[in-house]
């Protein structure tokens, strides 16, 4: 009786297992079912894909742009001022002349009518460039920078937030670069300079100025407040300067303007 039920059991087992294993595998050819039969290339028909493209190759043809005369004269600007992360003030008087000569052309090439009112002035922008004067044309004097600034109408802002950060202490802080942001709202101009202590902390030196339009391409600037190391002064309208600009190129990269004095200065739009 004991043999009859492992003989049972075990025939249970065997059909078990035959129940849940795997045939081998078969591959359909033609027709006829053979089991592990290995695939030859004649075997295959047209509803087995190909390794070889039948797709039509192309041919790119790459065209050389051109530059334009506009892009020429910007880049011969460009190359002038070497990007040192701060504004260019002090050049070779060769290499005024050259800039000036190329400025004269530039802004004969202005794309932007009504320039004052373009929404192409928001932005943040990198003061390249501030002319200045020719250091030979006169004696040194200490009334001459004085007299300078009363004339020409101040300093840009972005100037003004320069000087702030360079005089605090060279040996504690560390300039870094300086941004010039134009947005809607006023005050429209925001000048400021990222300072970083040795002690690794950081703040910044701001100067806020409202920016008027005065005509189609002559704006107001007049200074509204200056912050330096969180302590913020707000200027009385009484003591308030402002100064003219004149817009003589905008597009989407560049920004020349000129103060009362004709001197310029260039921006270039950060990316």
């Amino acid at each position: 009786m004991m043999f009859t039920k492992l003989t049972l059991l075990a025939a249970f087992a065997v059909s078990s297992l035959e129940a849940f294993s795997v045939s081998n595998p078969t591959v359909r050819t033609q027709g006829m079912v053979a089991h592990n039969a290995p695939l030859f290339m004649s075997d295959m028909t047209d509803d087995f894909p190909s390794d070889s493209s039948t797709e039509e190759i192309v041919d790119v043809v790459s065209e050389t742009v051109e530059p334009t005369a506009t892009d020429v004269v910007v880049t011969s600007i460009l190359d002038d001022l070497p990007d040192e992360g701060k504004p260019i003030t002090s050049i070779s008087k060769e290499t005024r002349a050259s800039i000036n000569e190329a400025l004269l052309k530039l802004e004969t090439m202005n794309p932007t009518e009504d320039p004052a009112s373009s929404p192409l002035l928001n932005g943040v922008w990198s003061l390249r460039y501030a002319g200045g004067y020719d250091e030979d044309w006169a004696l040194p004097s200490p009334t001459r920078q004085i007299a300078l600034f009363l004339y020409s109408g101040g300093y840009s802002p972005g100037l003004f937030a320069l000087s702030l950060a360079s005089s605090l202490p060279a040996g504690l802080v560390e300039v870094g670069d300086l941004e010039i942001s134009i947005s809607r709202e006023q005050p429209r101009i925001e000048a400021s300079i990222d300072v970083k202590f040795l002690g690794g902390a950081s703040n910044d030196v701001v100067v806020k100025a409202r920016l008027s339009e005065a005509s189609d391409i002559r704006l107001t600037e007049t200074y509204e407040s200056a912050s330096v190391l969180g302590q913020t002064i707000d200027l009385p309208e009484a003591v308030q300067y402002s100064r003219d600009l004149y817009i003589a190129y905008l597009d989407e990269d560049v920004l020349v303007v000129r103060d009362g004095s004709g001197v310029p200065e260039i921006l270039v739009r950060k990316q």
